[in-house]
């Protein structure tokens, strides 16, 4: 070991060889030496010590001591000082936006700075060093100035003049300049001769929001914005593109290394692009000495293996003079299109590298770049699509974040600014608001942009009406990018025919590479397909317009298709135009190695093809099934024209399909899979199918009306495609089969309230269910499983569900479910999880028992505990689980507002405990329901006294069917005259009162201190004695009751008379009074209706 390094203080003794070196922490990154003043830490008491930013972050990590101690003794004065660790005191002499010390004093203002903040504020300005009592930064400014105004670069062991510029600021500003040029100007697809956009004129901001995880969609990456674009707006915590390296208020670690994740064409690409231009600008993110993009695109091309540093300087030639720039800077690496990657990325097995200059694979630099083990203050941000995005393991991501595209408002404002004209531009929105399925597309920037490029045209010549499907729409973009650029409008078939060949060269190199998820090319494999262009035809028309030329390294070109969907609908032209030309059936020799003989039909064709993506598990194929299908309707074969010999009418053929397609909705599939079936009936405009499927929609929205699998496949369909949310959808009206609720399932996403009562859920049923909780674009916040029979590996699974940061529900209802206190523990896991947002618990009618009870109140004392209202109604309870309630009900944490625990067995001794705790001032409970709970005119002594303390919170009291008398009611009434009591809503059904009760209740009414409400005492024998009573009450202005219910008390017509003179009184409050199962005769209801029309009545 060096000698130096044996000097140096880490805070306890060193030993031969580290114990501990932080080879994946974020920590390992350089920061500038910071210098300590005595003053600044009582415990350092020797001159010209030196602190560093990063040693106080990771004392062990030896390995960056080593640079640290390099640098200190570059200069002779240093050669003393030692490394100590830093204090917290020492925190204010930290610059706040930078982290570095603040060295520099400023004479002109009378500011301390740091040496960054020297670079980018304060040019020019009279700088001096900060002094210290033993002046030891006077001798080091002495030896800097020795130099003639030279001092030592770091970087690159060479001298340069230490300006107020510097060498990082000039090599930044070369920098910054080179990325302005790259970036400033957008790609058009089918830009106007001579014109180009700025990125700033032409960049709409798009919604970036948080996430934490990346979930997995079997599905075609476009039928996700199905559900995207209803995603709740009040969950998704959206962030600034600039900011996603900013820690939000309540985060405390630092943000390393961020994964954006996004489908194709939704604007990662660019969020990458504006966030470099707004720091190569001045604008934002200053705190970056330096931002290295490498996109994964053209890192394939590096095959030999190569240092990072070597990397870097191939990427960006001007810092080749700078062969330690690396261990000096705060630096970004943005690696942009990870699912474009062929590279492995094996974190596990991959060798470790920590140096720098040492040369690896490609593979190899990326696994430890992002692990954080080389010797660099780094920062990543790494972009993919959805199905890659797992390829990074989550203890290496800081912060996941997704692009969803454009919000309505945004998507408006694009087609604007994008559209020069007015008038056209509002004919666009209005067009596509009419067609949802489009609609919803245009959510992707890139498509958003081929729509207003083709409608921009169409609209003009007044063809919007061949605009009415998706391939519709691709097909105008073909030919409006083929007669951009020229006057030749009105001699479309004469292009089509003269490019014929170039098309079906471009879309048999689409759909060869579709099959294999290839979507990236370059020169050798457009060789491949004898894609020529050097032809200057090919290089100013066609090829320009729809297929790229991304980048160009190593003198290799980077080619791919504008998005996703121009590759496959180009493979499907390709096979269309097999078939069409020259009667070739491609689907049939290329996936079942099958000859075909004689005529092949179109019908034949579109079988294949369907069949082929209903066995695709990942939808790649969902898309150019669609574009084959809505070639060989009229509408494009006439559009078309050119690059097709002939047209022919395929009528019978599309019914044939149209029938071939119903067959398959019938069939057992994964949603996805009817989804896109639905999109395919659409392509083929098969109206009779489709009107169909909607009469028996309507006929199945009848209460009653089931429906078979299909048409439920049909409701889930329009239902996802329609614009609106549904507040309240009952699975029970539709379903009658498990077949039919797995087709349902995708609703719950778009559904606010999602109702499952009456079935008999699977394992299967509650798996797919809980996807549905844990998808981060649910809108689902109430779940109803009323009478359902699940086992406890179904609960198991929900709960799973319940505990994912992405589910929102707030109302769980599972009364009849047959739960047991088993499965009271997985509940319990779910209240104490963080990511619970569980505010109701309804369990009625389960056999917890007292054991459930105790699992459940260890849970509700939990911090992360936030539930409101817990109902365990009839579950075998007994005085016993009064007794871990209790204890719950005095927890700081405890959170619960309304406990029902009616139909259990919990006598007076239960109430007492219950009531001992409504007096601590820690219980928050509102509301108690103890309806038959065998209690007796005693347990109303405790209630009554809780009822009276200044602590208690109970607003609602539920008595009903117990046995109180007229005693215990003589208690409670005396509690509720107490100014203490804050009762609103008392019922007391069959408590087996008399008309004497009704004497302690009057007067209850008519104190002041009385706050009560509603009032039910049905099913006890009031007789007319007791309203009479209770009306002198009424009429009194003290009493506030507005609800009474007198069910089934024995009453007759001679009660209305007292009555119908409370409805009458100016002084009553009364809005509600229930006299149902009583003997009023013809009489009294005559009076109560005499007495219902006078102008005080407010009943």
């Amino acid at each position: 070991m060096d000698p130096e390094m044996q000097r140096i203080k880490l805070g306890k003794p060193v030993s031969p060889e580290p114990r501990s070196v932080s080879m994946s922490s974020d920590h390992s990154m350089e920061r500038p030496i910071t210098f300590r003043n005595e003053d600044s830490d009582p415990s350092c008491t020797e001159t010209g010590n030196v602190a560093c930013y990063f040693c106080k972050m990771e004392k062990t990590a030896l390995n960056n001591y080593m640079v640290h101690v390099h640098q200190l003794h570059a200069v002779a004065p240093l050669q003393r000082t030692r490394q100590v660790e830093i204090t917290e005191n020492q925190e204010l002499r930290l610059c706040q936006q930078h982290h570095r010390t603040l060295i520099l004093f400023f004479k002109s203002n009378q500011t301390l700075a740091c040496n960054l903040s020297s670079e980018q504020k304060h040019r020019g300005h009279d700088i001096n060093f900060l002094k210290t009592e033993h002046g030891s930064t006077q001798e080091m400014k002495r030896a800097v100035t020795e130099h003639k105004g030279k001092t030592e670069d770091f970087c690159t062991g060479e001298f340069q003049e230490m300006g107020s510029q510097g060498w990082l600021n000039t090599l930044r500003r070369k920098h910054k300049a080179n990325l302005r040029r790259k970036f400033e100007y957008l790609f058009e697809e089918v830009a106007k001769p001579g014109k180009h956009t700025l990125l700033s004129d032409g960049f709409t901001h798009v919604k970036v929001s948080q996430g934490i995880s990346a979930e997995v969609n079997y599905g075609h990456e476009i039928s996700q914005l199905e559900t995207i674009f209803k995603s709740p707006k009040s969950q998704i915590q959206s962030i600034r593109y600039n900011d996603i390296f900013k820690p939000l208020e309540k985060e405390t670690k630092p943000i390393r290394t961020v994964l954006t994740k996004g489908i194709a064409g939704i604007g990662k690409t660019f969020s990458v692009q504006r966030f470099i231009v707004d720091w190569a600008s001045q604008n934002e993110n200053q705190d970056f000495d330096l931002i290295f993009l490498l996109p994964f695109i053209e890192l394939n091309l590096i095959k030999a293996e190569i240092s990072l540093l070597g990397l870097l300087q191939c990427f960006y030639p001007e810092i080749k003079s700078y062969d330690n720039i690396l261990i000096c800077c705060k630096i970004l690496f943005i690696f942009d299109g990870l699912d474009e990657s062929r590279f492995a990325l094996n974190f596990e097995t991959n060798q470790r590298l920590s140096d720098v200059k040492k040369e690896a694979s490609v593979d190899v630099l990326l696994t430890n770049l992002i692990q954080g083990n080389f010797n660099v203050y780094a920062f990543i941000w790494i972009t993919s699509r959805p199905a890659t995005a797992g390829l990074i393991p989550l203890e290496h991501i800081s912060r996941v974040t997704e692009v969803q595209g454009f919000e309505d408002q945004q998507k408006e404002e694009f087609i604007r600014k994008k559209c020069k004209e007015k008038v056209i531009a509002e004919k666009i929105i209005s067009h596509i608001q009419k067609l949802r399925s489009l609609y919803i597309m245009c959510y992707v920037p890139v498509i958003c942009r081929i729509v207003v490029s083709v409608l921009e045209h169409t609209l003009k010549e007044n063809n919007e009406d061949n605009m009415k499907s998706l391939t519709d729409l691709y097909t105008n973009f073909l030919v409006v990018a083929l007669t951009a650029k020229k006057d030749k409008k009105n001699q479309v078939e004469h292009i089509l025919r003269s490019n014929q060949e170039v098309l079906m060269k471009l879309g048999k190199l689409a759909f060869e590479n579709l099959e294999k998820s290839n979507m990236v090319f370059y020169d050798k494999d457009l060789t491949e397909y004898g894609i020529d262009l050097n032809n200057s035809s090919l290089s100013s028309g066609l090829c320009k317009e729809i297929f790229k030329q991304k980048s160009v390294l190593f003198q290799e070109k980077v080619y791919c298709f504008l998005h996703l969907t121009v590759q496959e609908y180009f493979a499907a032209l390709y096979v269309f135009g097999s078939f069409q030309n020259s009667n070739i059936n491609l689907l049939k020799k290329t996936f079942w190695i099958f000859f075909n003989f004689g005529t092949t039909s179109l019908f034949s064709l579109n079988e294949a093809a369907l069949q082929r993506a209903t066995l695709s598990r990942n939808g790649h194929l969902d898309l150019f099934v669609q574009f084959l299908l809505g070639m060989g309707t009229k509408n494009n074969q006439n559009i078309l024209k050119g690059f097709l010999s002939n047209t022919e009418d395929h009528s019978n053929d599309i019914h044939k399909t149209a029938g071939y397609i119903k067959k398959l909705i019938r069939e057992s599939l994964s949603c996805e899979k009817y989804r896109n079936l639905f999109h395919c009936l659409s392509e083929l405009k098969e109206d009779s199918l489709m009107d169909e499927f909607n009469v028996t929609l309507v006929k199945g929205k009848l209460r009653g009306q089931t429906l078979t699998p299909s048409q439920c496949s049909a409701l889930t369909y329009y239902s996802l495609l329609s614009e609106n949310v549904i507040d309240d959808f009952d699975m029970s009206q539709y379903a009658t089969s498990e077949e039919c609720i797995q087709r349902l399932l995708p609703v719950a996403n778009i559904s606010k309230t999602l109702r499952m009562e009456n079935f008999t859920l699977t394992q299967k049923c509650c798996d797919n269910l809980a996807s549905a909780l844990q998808s981060q674009h649910s809108n689902l916040r109430k779940l109803c499983l009323r009478d359902n029979t699940m086992g406890h590996s179904e609960v198991k699974l929900l709960c799973a569900a319940l505990r994912s940061p992405h589910c929102k529900l707030e109302t769980l209802r599972m009364s009849w479910s047959g739960l047991t206190d088993r499965c009271c523990e997985d509940l319990a896991s779910v209240l104490q999880s963080q990511y619970s947002s569980l505010r109701e618990l309804d369990l009625p009618h389960n056999d917890l028992n007292d054991f459930g009870v105790k699992l459940l109140s260890a849970a509700l004392c939990h911090q992360n505990c936030k539930l409101e209202t817990l109902s365990m109604k009839d579950c075998g309870l007994t005085k016993r689980c009064s007794i871990y309630l209790n204890s719950a009900l005095l927890s700081q944490h405890f959170n619960l507002r309304h406990l029902n625990l009616s139909y259990n067995n919990l006598w007076d001794s239960g109430v007492k405990l219950l009531s001992a705790a409504l007096m601590d001032p820690k219980c928050k409970l509102e509301s108690l329901r103890v309806s038959w709970c065998v209690l007796t005119d005693r347990c109303c002594i405790y209630l009554a006294s809780a009822l009276q303390s200044q602590h208690s919170c109970l607003r609602e009291l539920d008595l009903s069917f117990n046995n109180l008398g007229d005693s215990g009611v003589k208690l409670l009434s005396t509690a509720l005259k107490n100014h203490n009591c804050k009762l609103h809503t008392l019922w007391m059904h069959k408590c087996g009162l008399t008309k004497r009760c009704c004497k302690y209740l009057s007067s209850a009414l008519q104190s002041q201190h009385c706050s009560l409400r509603q009032l039910n005492l049905s099913y006890n024998k009031l007789v007319d004695t007791g309203v009479k009573l209770l009306s002198s009450a009424l009429m009194d202005p003290r009493c506030k009751l507005q609800s009474l219910g007198m069910e089934k008390c024995e009453l007759t017509e001679r009660c209305c008379e007292d009555l119908a003179s409370v409805l009458m009184s100016q002084k009553s409050n009364l809005r509600w009074v229930y006299l149902c199962g009583n003997n009023l005769g013809e009489s009294g209801m005559k009076l109560l209706s005499i007495a219902q029309r006078s102008h005080y009545n407010k009943v």
